[in-house]
């Protein structure tokens, strides 16, 4: 998408700074090292990506987009190489995956209801978003499917002994962080696409968005819920 606009994208410098930070968010998550010591880990990681891009921009001779250059590669990395792998340490937290899926279910299921209810009752778009087929109806679906989905996860915990547990607070508490933060993540996504005149944001599912548009929400709602998860004490 980035270089079907014209411009440079450090596709290699950001691949090999989003494998290096998974491995350091799953050392960590491991327990090897303390959360000082990842923190310096990762903060000397960013550092040297915004270095290395910002070198091989200034000797590349083209300089008309630059800031544009370096803007989108290191907003790349600060996704998928520092809000993607908290999905890391969300499943190390507890190896069955019930805490993971909480956020999956949460974010991908809501979704799912928001575009139901955008589509069979939608009537009042919101024009100045980057998004503007998105309707009020639509988000209100949104949010109405995630407190189902809490309610219904809250009660297959007991059922089937899910550990560990929440409270039918804790769940609304987490629905509503979660859901917030995954608009945010799906308006972002569709304002890269809106920049770049693209309808997806990749060659893989085409026509849905794109491969990178299934998971634009979980991105950004995996941090906020690692947050709230550590508030809550878990």
């Amino acid at each position: 998408m980035v270089e079907d606009k014209g411009f440079r994208f450090y596709i290699w410098i950001n691949n090999i700074g989003i494998v290096l930070s998974c491995l350091n968010f799953y050392f960590y998550g491991l327990g090897v090292y303390d959360i000082n010591y990842f923190s310096w880990l990762q903060f000397l990681l960013f550092i040297i990506i915004i270095f290395s891009i910002t070198l091989l921009e200034s000797i590349s001779g083209k300089f008309d987009f630059s800031i544009e250059h370096v803007g989108v590669s290191i907003f790349s990395f600060i996704l998928l190489g520092i809000f993607f792998p908290f999905g890391i340490l969300i499943k190390m937290m507890d190896l069955s995956g019930w805490i993971l899926s909480i956020v999956l279910l949460i974010t991908w299921l809501s979704d799912t209801g928001g575009f139901v209810f955008g589509k069979f009752f939608g009537k009042h778009h919101i024009p100045f978003l980057s998004s503007p087929n998105k309707t009020t109806e639509g988000y209100i679906g949104t949010f109405v499917f995630a407190y189902l989905i809490t309610i219904i996860l809250f009660f297959l915990q007991n059922i089937f002994n899910f550990s560990p547990k929440f409270s039918l607070s804790q769940f609304i508490i987490i629905a509503t962080f979660v859901i917030f933060s995954a608009i945010l993540g799906d308006l972002s996504e569709s304002t890269f696409k809106r920049w770049a005149h693209k309808k997806d944001s990749g060659e893989l599912l085409p026509g849905h968005g794109g491969f990178f548009d299934r998971f634009d929400s979980v991105i950004y709602s995996m941090p906020v819920y690692y947050l709230i998860l550590k508030l809550m004490g878990y």
